[in-house]
């Protein structure tokens, strides 16, 4: 019986069989600096300095600094002189909360005038080699980055998914050595999950109430800043009764607490509310019209498109997200400092982009303009203690953003973007655009790309050869959640009998064990050349086969290029008699003009299983491209 209740289960990043692969389909578009010049003057311009409006003046940046703000500057010779006229500079903009993948994450949010971005958990050699760019001055052409590196959880909890090796927590004592490592591995400050998986309906192990207060403690003694991912209102009262410095999210349930505000701000805590991505939680996001802003648009790639198009797949509490927006509201009398933070990458958001949207939502959430331009610049560089930005004053790096209009006004000017400066060099934004331009033409060619050879009939296997074989693309193999720190296992192989009277069908059979937090194990089908080149099956609707097993519940996965890092899921039952299912593309969000693999097996039933599949095959076959 198939799944009438069809979801699509999101997983970050995938494995298949021993190969890693990188399921992004651009190479990635990287952005340069323009050609350099001696210095920059930006004339009769307002001024939003970090923390107010400034009366139109001069601006003067030279060798990566500020130089001069007011009427009377002198313009040094040779100077690039902008007339400012109508337009606003201020402070690069701060993205409080990312989760950085590769250095081109943060050329991209350059781009959108976010020069400083607060990584809230990233693997560790991406952290050291971007460390190492910027203590060497090369890392001019991408946004500053912070990072706490790896995060404090427990055996399975969350951070444990995502195919990295993670020393984990079990108790009080384990805290101060863990720390310890971590300052050693070069931390900025430390980050903790208080997460039980209750907010959105699942379960998962979390670390307890006194080893969380432990890792705070220990934090504080190697002085670093302790931030906490809690998912409920209680944790979060828990958290910041414990001494946490700062929430890297509002809570997730629909609650209330009258003294939630002034408990933060007796306890001297920060909150980075990520509007952004919680408003993904519920049944319906906001976050695609961010894809046709006229001046976002030309520089989103069409993954930045499929990025914001995708919802998380599963939903909180009703009524959560105007909890969230309440409770902002309480921060803002308790005067509680706020963060502008994203959560970028995750579905409904994109680097750069994103915090555009986040300061439209902390406004329609009660902000003044000023006050979430302000929770973007000078209140996240004070508060991480980067003294040398945030703010448009005389000595402070040059880390600038030029807009058209006055976002004082209309907080949605600030994404009217003229320039974007990092350390006083220019963004080449038409050299990043022109970029764009060119993936969407790829993406545009892939539609039109003809159907793989072998393919006209739309049969993929009906097994009734002496071997395992497809009749195109590289084939089948055995994908398991191995390269995830899974103990799934799985094995395939001809047997006789099939479905409708054949000869033979393919004999799945393995194990589902605990291990990882996303598990599975079956066979994978690669309809391209090589195994996750894309295919264009877009001459078809659906995918069928026949299928018996043990009763037990299995899924189908398919990854696209258009489905960004992220593959979706199907589910069904197979019982022990012979039954036919088919499943609609548009079931898993995609168009089908990107395939790049098939997967067919056990996931969310713990222990052995045995399916039998037979005829698996692509149906409504038109003659496009034919």
């Amino acid at each position: 019986m198939k799944n009438t209740d069809v979801y699509s289960k999101m997983i970050r990043v995938i494995f298949v069989g021993v190969t890693l692969f990188g399921c992004l389909f651009f190479q990635p578009v990287t952005v340069g600096a323009q050609a350099a010049v001696s210095a920059t003057a930006v004339t009769k311009v307002r001024v939003f300095d970090g923390e107010g409006l400034l009366l139109p003046c001069t601006v003067v940046i030279q060798d990566g600094r500020i130089v001069g703000i007011g009427e009377g500057v002198v313009i040094p010779p040779g100077a690039e002189v902008i007339d400012g006229t109508g337009m606003t500079l201020l402070p690069g903009f701060f993205d409080a909360h990312v989760h950085v993948w590769q250095a081109e994450n943060l050329k991209q949010s350059l781009v959108f005038g976010v020069t400083t971005v607060v990584d809230m958990f990233m693997d560790l050699k991406t952290m050291n080699a971007i460390k190492k760019l910027q203590a060497s001055g090369r890392a001019k052409d991408m946004a500053y980055m912070l990072s706490p590196g790896i995060l404090a959880t427990s055996p399975g909890g969350h951070g444990t998914q995502y195919g990295m090796p993670i020393p984990t927590l079990t108790k009080p004592e384990d805290a101060g050595p863990w720390v310890e490592n971590r300052v050693k591995e070069g931390s900025d400050f430390i980050k903790i999950i208080y997460d039980d998986g209750n907010a959105y309906g699942m379960t998962r192990p979390t670390l307890d109430r006194a080893t969380v207060a432990a890792v705070i403690a220990a934090a504080h003694k190697q002085d670093r800043s302790a931030i906490i991912h809690a998912a409920t209102l209680a944790q979060c009262r828990e958290a910041l009764e414990a001494g946490v410095d700062g929430l890297a999210h509002l809570f997730f349930d629909n609650a209330y607490d009258p003294d939630f505000g002034r408990l933060a701000a007796r306890k001297g805590a920060f909150v980075i509310p990520t509007l952004a991505v919680l408003e993904n939680f519920g049944a319906g996001s906001e976050a695609t019209p961010l894809i046709s802003d006229a001046e976002l648009s030309p520089f989103l790639t069409p993954d930045d498109h499929q990025m914001l198009k995708m919802t998380f797949p599963f939903t909180v509490q009703e009524g959560a997200y105007a909890a969230q927006e309440k409770a902002i509201r309480q921060l803002a009398e308790a005067e509680v400092p706020i963060l502008t933070g994203t959560d970028a990458p995750n579905p409904g958001t994109t680097y750069g982009a994103s915090l555009h949207r986040e300061l439209e939502l902390l406004v329609k959430a009660g902000l003044t303009p000023l006050d979430a331009l302000r929770s973007a610049t000078s209140i996240p560089a004070e508060t991480f203690g980067l003294s040398d930005r945030g703010r448009i004053q005389e000595g402070k790096t040059a880390d600038c953003v030029l807009v058209e209009g006055d976002p004082t006004q209309d907080i949605k000017n600030t994404r009217r973007i003229v320039a974007v400066w990092r350390a006083g060099v220019k963004v080449d934004r038409d050299k990043y655009r022109s970029a764009v331009d060119k993936a969407k033409t790829a993406r545009e060619g892939q539609k039109n790309a003809p159907h793989p050879i072998g393919s006209r009939s739309g049969l993929i296997s009906d097994f009734e050869k002496d071997v395992i074989q497809a009749e195109y693309g590289a084939g089948w193999s055995v994908s398991t959640d191995a390269m995830m720190g899974g103990k799934s296992t799985a094995e395939y192989r001809l047997v006789e009998g099939g479905a409708a009277g054949s000869r033979k069908s393919l004999l799945i059979t393995g194990t589902i064990a605990e291990g990882a937090q996303y598990r599975w194990a079956g066979a994978f089908f690669s309809p391209g050349s090589a195994m996750m080149q894309p295919a264009n099956l877009s001459a078809w609707s659906s995918m069928s086969f026949w299928a018996r097993g043990d009763g037990k519940t299995y899924s189908v996965m398919i990854f696209a290029q258009s489905l960004g890092y992220m593959p979706a899921m199907v589910s069904f039952e197979a019982g022990p008699e012979w039954e036919e299912f088919t499943f609609a593309f548009e079931e898993f969000a995609v168009e089908g003009f990107d395939v790049m693999g098939i997967f067919i097996g056990g996931s969310s039933d713990l222990g052995d299983f045995e399916l039998r599949i037979d005829n698996v095959r692509l149906r409504g076959r038109t003659s496009k491209n034919y």
